[in-house]
């Protein structure tokens, strides 16, 4: 790989592996805690075990199969203010959701705004509605299906999500124009509203580009799909029925890739940075309760619920977890990419880098907040409880855990890192611990680790497991090649510097977690990635959210141009 370094090189530590000796009693507590993770509790990847990342060069552009209608995608002004209105309007439909959003059939009316939403879909995009199958899953997920004329050929499926994270009321004020106003600056090029960078710009430019082939007589041999889920943004269950959907319909690896929000390309001194994700972090919510006896306040012990507790919460502070630079990481190629053609300007990760010393590399890199947990295992304590009066003493103290799982350990390495500091404090105090599987478990169906003494108990709920996603083909891969090469013919087009533009590919890594996570069975080509020109001040899931129009564009003529590529270049995969 010219001179990079090697990719692919190490094995990744397996499912029970530790980095760490634990107590033998919380090694133990693993022994029986995977039974409880691993019967259907936790999503599994397969092992990670190779990893062939793309060297980050150039790239040729792949000549488009079908481009009838590019330059009008991306010159014509009248044509770019339409489809700033038709996500101007989207925008303007609010369908926030939130943790606890009741089911469609529980509560209808918090729903009103997503039927609201596809009505307006069905006005904006009058081909796709005609021509594809459009089928509502789970009350308000969106399947359409644009049938192909070669049946055996694995369809493409494009994702994106309807839903957008709450506007918090007492910041209405603080936006520049309102939160749902979906109002263009056409000076700054920026269209403002809740949505339009996370994510209805892709749903847009999923719809735009289709009904857009469709207009100009495109016929597909090969079947494309679009999928809409309707709670990602609350971890629902909305995209999982649309995946069981699928896969009942086509079976399991039926399916010749997945593009669904992620990485964009990114813009450095003029040069293009492409950063399609072909892997994602684990998760784990860890929710740590301490039962002790109540009483009045005048007569304290030494240690309350909230005491100890406290104890708990600096000891897992004071021990992070270990960084760990393993060469088949994606985001170990990206660093490189970046380092190599100067987006990130560092002496002394690029001299570590050139020596592969991934050690002083590491340590390196765990003094910056940006890239450290790329390369390890976060954990924050989010939330934190207890007490109800100033005169009784606390009978109980919660503190929620988030951990996102590198890409290299696992939930169950994860809990032992957990476990080791609550068996300490246990230990301490007398306590005994007890571990519950899922949001609404009881506490009589828990897994008694250590038994329950008159000092009281810890009990651990476990909420969300999710080991590390797989990784997902780049180098050597025709299906990496065809996503490179049409993002090289997107920027090279003159709107971005033309055939002069140096455009630049390198898988990387999500800390976060997409609606991705339900398809793993369909397909190992899962890349979130919406060829999309990156605004960098988008202030998603915040205060003045916004996006510009040439992102909304540029995500329109790749996807334009993509899929007629699959059609066209793809042998399945």
């Amino acid at each position: 790989m010219s001179d990079y370094l090697p990719i692919g090189g190490s094995k990744p530590r397996g499912i029970f592996e530790r980095r760490r000796l634990l107590a033998t009693v919380v090694l133990g507590a693993c022994a029986l805690l995977s039974v409880i993770l691993l019967a259907g509790h936790t999503v599994n990847s397969p092992n990670n075990k190779d990893s062939i990342c793309s060297e980050c060069a150039g790239f040729k552009a792949l000549r488009p199969a079908f481009n009838k209608s590019l330059n009008h995608i991306l010159y014509n002004q009248d044509y770019k203010m339409s489809v700033i209105e038709k996500l101007a309007g989207a925008v303007k439909i609010p369908t926030e959701i939130f943790d606890f959003t009741p089911s469609p059939s529980d509560d209808p009316e918090a729903w009103v705004h997503f039927q609201e939403l596809h009505e307006y879909l069905e006005t904006q995009f009058p081909y796709v509605y005609e021509k594809a199958q459009v089928e509502k899953i789970d009350g308000f997920g969106l399947l359409f299906t644009w049938q192909g004329s070669k049946p055996d050929l694995k369809p493409l499926l494009l994702m994106a999500h309807q839903d957008v994270v709450p506007v918090e009321p007492n910041t209405v004020d603080m936006w520049t124009h309102p939160p749902f106003s979906g109002f263009y600056n056409s000076s700054e090029d920026l269209i403002y509203g809740r949505g339009t960078a996370d994510i209805k710009q892709l749903v847009v430019s999923h719809l735009e580009a289709v009904e857009r082939l469709m207009l100009d007589g495109f016929k597909p041999q090969r079947t494309i799909m679009i999928s809409f889920g309707c709670d990602e943004e609350a971890s629902g269950s909305c995209a999982a029925k649309i995946a069981q959907h699928i896969e009942k319909r086509y079976g399991a690896n039926s399916i010749y890739a997945i593009l669904d929000e992620g990485g964009q390309v990114g813009e450095v001194d003029g040069v293009y940075f492409a950063e399609p994700v072909t892997s994602e972090k684990g998760y784990l919510d860890a929710e740590i309760t301490v039962f002790t006896p109540g009483g009045h306040s005048s007569v304290p012990p030494d240690h309350t619920s909230i005491g100890i507790l406290g104890e708990l919460i600096v000891d897992l502070e004071k021990d992070p977890y270990d960084i760990l630079i393993e060469e088949n990481n994606p985001a170990l190629e990206t660093i490189k990419c970046f380092i190599k053609f100067g987006a990130i300007k560092d002496e002394e990760i690029a001299k570590h880098l050139s020596k592969n010393n991934l050690k002083k590399l590491g340590t390196a890199l765990d003094n910056r907040l940006a890239l450290k947990y790329l390369f390890k295992t976060s954990q924050a304590l989010d939330i934190v409880s207890g007490g109800i009066k100033a005169n009784a003493l606390p009978e109980s103290a919660t503190v929620l855990v988030n951990n996102r799982i590198g890409m290299h350990s696992s939930v169950n390495e994860t809990l032992g890192h957990i476990m080791k500091h609550v068996q300490s404090k246990a230990e301490t105090y007398n306590l005994g611990i007890k571990v519950l599987a899922g949001r609404y478990s009881k506490e009589e169906t828990a897994e008694v680790i250590k038994p329950v003494t008159e000092s009281g108990r810890f009990v651990i709920r476990l909420l969300d497991p999710l080991e590390p996603a797989p990784f997902s083909p780049t180098s050597g891969s025709q299906v990496w090649d065809i996503i490179s090469g049409t993002t090289v013919s997107t920027y090279k087009q003159k709107l971005f510097g033309g055939e002069d533009a140096k455009v630049y590919i390198t898988p990387a890594l999500s800390t976060g977690n997409t609606d991705t996570k339900s398809f793993w069975n369909l397909t190992r080509n899962i890349y979130r990635y919406s060829g999309s020109l990156q605004y960098k001040e988008s202030n998603e899931h915040t205060v003045d959210e916004k996006n510009s129009g040439l992102s909304l564009l540029s995500g329109v003529a790749f996807m334009y141009q993509y899929i007629p590529n699959v059609d066209a270049y793809a042998t399945d995969a």
